[in-house]
């Protein structure tokens, strides 16, 4: 997995750098130019770039700009520099670069630098024509305020030019921490970020300006760039070749994982019925649908691997307190319970499942929609312990559970997800763009896959039954939750590339749950 960081986090690591290892702060600003120039070199073979313009401000993220600068135009480019800011207050590695240029500007015909312009527009066509790329390094991670002036027109004007445009490490403008736009943001096609990625690039807005993510290997040593103390993450393709269950030959379908399905209720059974195919799909041995009478002609007609168990005494739309006597067996008989897609929101639903929960405290389970809209009426109760499970609410349904509004959680995700995942001692899936899951010892793993076609109902349906198979198939409560959500996004990326964004729908992710599987065991092939 690839570690992602806040801006403190970097601002250790480039110390810790230069303290343990001895490595000058100013090589990590030359291996970050030289990565950005050598994009750029690469990009030029599929765009026509020739005329660069490089806006700088007076910090480090500057200082990056200036030595891109002077590389550019070793390699040939036309390169126009505009600093931003107060150029008495460009310091340390900033300065040394700065002055560098200078003097090359000086006998270098392609190299020009102004200095706070007052007419952005009257520079635009030093060269052979206007700037083919524009090029951010404004501000970088050391923005906690909104964008003021003179950045503020700097942007705007930016993001009017038509060309292409890079950020270096961060877009200006985006929280690198937690990706909210701080009044305005540069729009990049591209971000060349340094060492390791940055939290804001990948949540909340971070994804809308960011382009095209690429990560600069600015030399820091292994043991920095993997540290523990580093604890959000980002998933990887082979991340889940690691994960990905392996069926022994001799296997039989009760022994790679059943699931009992505590779901559905009138109105709402295409939530069960998706939910039981995606976890058959993924793999598990056999999939038992709890039902009522009532509601099992309905099932019948649509559902054939999936068994079912109707409850005897029960003819009615939803379940109820006295249904769980009559369930404990199969309870027993399943590797993990499966609990709320369509499930309804009745008080007597409420009963049953707090008595479920609270009967069975070490049973694996997974919890989703309804389940958790119901478990929020008693999240606290100290009896409920929730050390097997795992919850995966969307952002409404989080909010539910802990009390706070969803703005305040996307201000502070992580640290609600962290406590959420400590206290409850449970893995946390937080569906989102992207979805971010939380385990109980404060790391966090960012998933890589999935698109907006997804936005549909019953996606979370779908889920819900990926995980629970893998949790059934014997994976760690963990490593259920990063497989199920990395091949349901992928699952969606084919689906969108088959069906188009507009038209996904639910069952279209459960139909290339194969595909994705085949993509993972395609990997395994290569490593044997």
């Amino acid at each position: 997995m690839i570690k992602v960081a806040t801006a403190a986090e970097i601002k250790k690591l480039d110390q810790l750098a230069t303290e343990l290892f001895d490595i000058p702060s100013l090589i990590l600003m030359e291996n970050a130019a030289i990565g950005v120039v050598d994009f750029i070199s690469n990009l030029s073979s599929e765009k026509s770039i020739s005329n660069v313009l490089i806006l700088s401000g007076h910090g480090n993220n500057g200082g990056d700009g200036f030595a891109i600068a002077r590389h550019l135009v070793n390699r040939g480019y036309n390169v126009c520099v505009i600093l931003i800011g107060n150029p008495q207050k460009i310091s340390g590695d900033a300065r040394v670069n700065f002055e560098i240029i200078q003097k090359i500007s000086e006998k270098e015909s392609n190299l020009k630098i102004y200095i706070n312009p007052k007419s952005l527009n009257k520079i635009k066509e030093l060269f052979d024509g206007p700037f083919d790329l524009v090029v951010d390094a404004l501000l970088g991670t050391g923005l906690n305020s909104e964008i003021r002036e003179p950045y503020l027109t700097t942007i705007k004007w930016a993001n009017k030019y038509k060309a292409l445009k890079l950020a270096v490490d961060i877009p200006t403008g985006l929280s690198s921490d937690n990706g909210k736009i701080l009044g305005i943001a540069f729009q990049a096609d591209y971000t060349l970020t340094m060492g390791l990625p940055k939290v804001g690039l990948l949540i909340n807005d971070g994804p809308k300006v960011s382009g095209k993510i690429e990560i600069v290997d600015i030399s820091y040593p292994f043991s920095l760039s993997n540290s523990d103390d580093v604890k959000k993450h980002l998933i990887e393709e082979v991340d889940i070749y690691e994960r990905l269950p392996r069926r022994p030959y001799d296997a039989h379908k009760y022994s790679v994982g059943k699931v009992f399905a505590i779901a559905g209720s009138s109105g709402l059974t295409g939530a069960a019925k998706m939910s039981c195919e995606a976890a058959l799909r993924s793999g598990c041995g056999g999939v038992l649908l709890l039902t009522t009478q009532k509601l099992l002609s309905v099932y019948a007609k649509s559902l054939k691997e999936v068994m079912t168990f109707p409850l005897k005494n029960n003819n009615g739309n939803y379940f109820v307190e006295n249904d769980f006597d009559e369930i404990k067996s199969k309870v027993e008989w399943a590797d993990v319970l499966m609990i709320g897609p369509g499930l309804g929101q009745n008080q007597e639903t409420l009963k049953f499942l707090r008595k479920l929960l609270l009967y069975y405290p070490n049973k694996k389970k997974v919890i989703d929609a309804d389940g958790l809209n119901l478990l929020a009426n008693f999240i606290d109760d100290r009896k409920l312990f929730l050390k097997n499970s795992i919850l995966t609410p969307h952002l409404g349904e989080f909010s539910r559970l802990i009390r706070k509004s969803v703005d305040e959680i996307k201000e502070n995700i992580f640290e609600y997800g962290e406590e959420f995942a400590r206290k409850h001692k449970a893995i946390l899936v937080l569906k989102g763009a992207p979805t971010i899951i939380f385990d109980p010892s404060g790391n966090s793993y960012i998933n890589s896959t999935g698109n907006s076609g997804m936005a549909t109902v019953g996606m979370g349906d779908v889920l819900t039954g990926m995980i629970s198979s893998f949790f059934a198939q014997g994976l760690s409560s963990l490593d259920a939750a990063i497989v199920g959500v990395f091949l349901h996004g992928l699952a969606g990326d084919i689906a969108a590339i088959k069906k188009s964004k507009l038209s996904l729908i639910s069952s279209d992710v459960i139909k290339f749950i194969p595909d994705t599987i085949k993509i993972i065991e395609a990997i395994d092939q290569e490593h044997d």
